[in-house]
């Protein structure tokens, strides 16, 4: 198979980074990103044509961002796109080198791609090393997009192609997770394990309890936190808006004009 390959990244920020390499001439091939994060949700329909379930789970999470309707808009639009050459990909293959940090959802992209892909288009994958993180403050999990621009140059090198039997393992996972992921997914050693979506409630309820806060900044200190996972500050807005609508948080004015609504536990 000569044709151009096809580099794959997973979330605006990696593929921007792999975009950056090509312009510098240091990547050949064209750069596909996907903005799915399969780590978080339902799966059931996420390889289908028409998304019902999967679109309504990403839905939810935008409009309880509360970010101007075009953002949602626009984010639908680049999702749409990333889906339609996924397709074309699958329709007409290409050598595809997959990007993958170490996280549930990068992991889940490749499983998908190896059950989808025909047996004799070319699979590679290129797995991104650890960051250097500041002292005291590592992550069990890290994307493509935490590398260093100089980092990720590098990176090249540790191209490989996956084996029939990677493939095929990879198959089966992908094919297991569609039928049974529902939840907040992370990678536990070797595997990925899954959890409840309201996994992160009682540290949103003990950070509401000790201090009122904006829910952007209820957001952000949740997810300094969380040291397992990747997550995504959508599933937190998220989580939040649910514990509002069941009555555990309540939403105080703001002190000003300029100042979101403070939130608090419910004595």
């Amino acid at each position: 198979m000569s044709a151009e390959r096809v580099h794959l990244a997973v979330g605006d920020s990696a593929a921007g980074m792999l975009n950056a390499l090509r312009r510098d001439g240091l990547l050949d091939g064209e750069v596909l990103p996907l903005i799915e994060d399969l780590s978080a949700g339902p799966l059931l329909d996420t390889d289908a044509i028409d998304q019902g379930l999967r679109l309504a789970w990403h839905q939810q999470l935008l409009q309880a961002e509360s970010r101007l309707p075009e953002y949602e808009d626009d984010w639908l639009r680049r999702h749409q796109a990333g889906r339609k050459a996924l397709l074309r990909l699958l329709e007409r293959p290409r050598p595809l080198t997959v990007w993958q940090g170490l996280n549930a959802g990068d992991q889940l992209t490749l499983a998908l791609l190896a059950e989808q892909l025909p047996a004799d288009c070319p699979l590679a994958v290129v797995p991104v090393p650890e960051p250097h993180w500041p002292q005291g403050e590592s992550l069990a999990e890290w994307s493509v997009a935490m590398l260093p621009l100089e980092r990720l140059a590098s990176c090249r090198r540790l191209e490989r192609p996956l084996a029939a039997s990677e493939r095929q393992a990879l198959a089966e996972q992908w094919r297991y997770w569609r039928e049974h992921g529902q939840g907040l997914r992370r990678l536990q050693g070797q595997d990925i394990v899954e959890a409840p979506l309201d996994r992160y409630d009682a540290l949103l309820l003990k950070l509401a309890a000790a201090q009122a806060r904006s829910i952007p900044r209820l957001v952000g200190d949740a997810l300094v936190g969380v040291r397992e996972a990747l997550l995504s500050s959508g599933l937190l807005f998220w989580r939040v808006q649910q514990l509002l609508r069941a009555g555990r948080l309540r939403a105080e004015p703001p002190t000003d004009d300029n100042a979101y609504p403070l939130v608090r536990t419910v004595d």
